[in-house]
């Protein structure tokens, strides 16, 4: 007998954040890509958040502060939509604890990199938040 999508869906999240609390960042990504490319709707905006929650601190991680910035705007500028909470998920806090892991990151990037970074910003507000958007 196969899994049926909620069991499956609830089985990929608890081993998401069973790796998250072990810190697995690079296979938290893993755990959670082919659940998110076959999620449809805002249940695939919110897993493609965790996605880049869990790649901002890889990024951070492998000294690639830049990469480690860009991911968390993204985080932030999906999962803001699922606050102050959404499938068991404190988002807040979720969004607190990847920007205090990766400070270092953000404090190094020199002035065009932070233009980039508020002009990315910009770009996903767009991209994301407008009203044509199905999500």
């Amino acid at each position: 007998m196969s899994e049926n999508q909620p069991e499956k869906y609830a089985r990929i999240q608890a081993e998401f954040w069973d790796l998250w609390r072990r810190e697995e960042f690079f296979e938290c990504h893993e755990v959670l890509e082919e659940l998110w490319r076959e999620t449809p709707g805002r249940e695939r905006l919110f897993l493609n958040g965790l996605i880049h929650c869990a790649v901002a601190i890889y990024q951070h991680r492998r000294g690639n502060a830049v990469g480690a910035a860009r991911q968390l705007v993204r985080a932030q500028r999906k999962l803001r939509s699922f606050a102050p909470r959404f499938q068991h998920c404190e988002i807040a806090p979720l969004l607190a604890f990847v920007e205090t892991e990766i400070t270092s990151s953000s404090a190094s990037l020199n002035e065009i990199q932070g233009t980039q970074l508020e002009t990315l910003r910009a770009d996903l507000e767009k991209k994301i938040f407008r009203e044509d958007n199905p999500l």
